[in-house]
């Protein structure tokens, strides 16, 4: 507990994670107060359908869960940033214990990763209900897409923060941790999506999508989620990666040196 207590301290004294809650939060709130307006400009929503359709508007709203990268990269500085600064050689001399440390690090980058997903989904929907009111043709939102997102922020933060702390403990570095997750969740992850889909879903955007149990269909992106896993199987999914990820990162640290 005092191992925890100490990380938690680390934490909010750093202006970098009060940096990244707040950019967490306008990437949600943009990303969607913007989807209703593309949408509404576009041909036929492209080829997801018009504001005027039920899963349309619960698209919109799902949205506000995509600020989920922010607690992978809180995840990957929680960790990596002892050997970043060169204070891990202190920090295991006065806790020997590795496994006890990383793990430590790995409750509080989740717990971080879930405030950040809770804020930033919240921001999310608020942005989304502030626009779409522009809109008066919109349809009315199911409740059942709240609910779906708010389990999925929650779930998707407390994994993907254990995911990032699990690969800055694994890779060391910083910028190679930092550069590793946003090109696999920015740029593989999508085309494997478009490309793959039955296989692309089981990755973490699409585990995360089918969690928020979205039906949305378009043949112009090859792209239909009511095909996905179910919303439970996809959140066993998930955290079954955290575990794993987890495992092999506390394996790893109890082998490896401490420069």
């Amino acid at each position: 507990m005092r191992l925890i207590a100490a990380e938690m301290r680390k934490l909010s004294y750093q202006r970098a994670m009060w940096g990244l809650l707040i950019a967490g939060v306008l990437f949600s709130a943009l990303g969607t107060a913007a989807t209703p307006v593309i949408l509404d400009r576009s041909v036929d929503g492209l080829g997801f359908g018009t504001l005027a359709e039920v899963r349309v508007v619960d698209s919109v709203y799902a949205n506000a869960i995509s600020a989920y990268i922010f607690a992978v990269i809180i995840g990957v500085l929680i960790v990596s940033g002892e050997f970043r600064h060169g204070t891990a050689v202190a920090t295991f001399v006065a806790a020997p214990k590795r496994w006890q440390v990383l793990l430590a690090k790995l409750f509080v980058a989740a717990l971080a990763g879930v405030v950040v997903q809770i804020v930033a989904t919240a921001a999310g929907f608020g942005a989304g209900y502030l626009t779409l009111m522009a809109y008066p043709d919109a349809a009315t939102p199911s409740i059942d897409i709240f609910v779906n997102t708010s389990i999925g922020a929650v779930v998707s933060g407390a994994v993907l923060g254990i995911l990032g702390g699990a690969v800055g403990a694994l890779l060391r570095s910083q910028i190679l941790a930092l550069m590793s997750v946003l090109i696999w969740l920015f740029a593989i992850e999508p085309i494997l999506l478009l490309l793959v889909p039955d296989q692309g879903q089981y990755f973490l955007s699409g585990l995360i999508t089918a969690m928020v149990a979205l039906d949305v269909q378009s043949e112009q992106f090859n792209l239909n989620t009511a095909d996905f896993a179910s919303p439970l199987m996809a959140t066993l999914l998930l955290l079954g990666y955290g575990v794993v990820f987890a495992v092999v990162a506390l394996a790893s640290s109890m082998r490896r040196d401490i420069d």
